[in-house]
């Protein structure tokens, strides 16, 4: 799995620390840490390539699933799915541990995919909502 993000080696650093010490790193390090990193150019493969990460550090770190899920889930948003039971199963059917894929996560980031990824459907909807909000706030200049 780390392999497939070579291009950030703090991030090889957190998903590989984090199984054996999840507090290693702060909160704040770990969320700015996936979100400069840019796994595609394009939404459908960021979305992927979000998921294979984020998946792994959830199964670690549930407490960061909020800050993280936002991340992996904007650039979906941007191809406007908006179903969250779509999104679910879309993420449940591109993201695996299967070497064969491009995009893929570990046993554990498998396993909070396949168990805790479905019982996220409001937190999804909330993402969804505040990332529209933001898009959609008027700045005052």
């Amino acid at each position: 799995m780390i392999v497939q993000f070579s291009g950030s080696q703090k991030l090889q650093d957190i998903l590989k620390i984090i199984e054996i010490e999840p507090e290693n790193y702060s909160d704040v390090e770990i969320v700015q840490c996936v979100a400069k990193f840019l796994p595609s150019y394009n939404g459908e493969g960021a979305a992927k390539g979000y998921f294979s990460i984020i998946s792994h550090l959830c199964y670690y770190r549930p407490d960061l699933e909020f800050p993280l899920m936002k991340v992996a889930l904007r650039p979906l948003y941007y191809l406007g799915m908006e179903d969250p039971d779509f999104v679910i199963e879309w993420v449940q059917f591109y993201v695996s541990d299967i070497n064969t894929n491009y995009y893929y996560t570990s046993k554990q980031g498998n396993a909070w995919i396949k168990e805790s990824l479905k019982s996220k459907r409001e937190i999804i909807v909330a993402i969804f909502k505040e990332i529209d909000f933001e898009d959609n706030t008027e700045w005052d200049i």
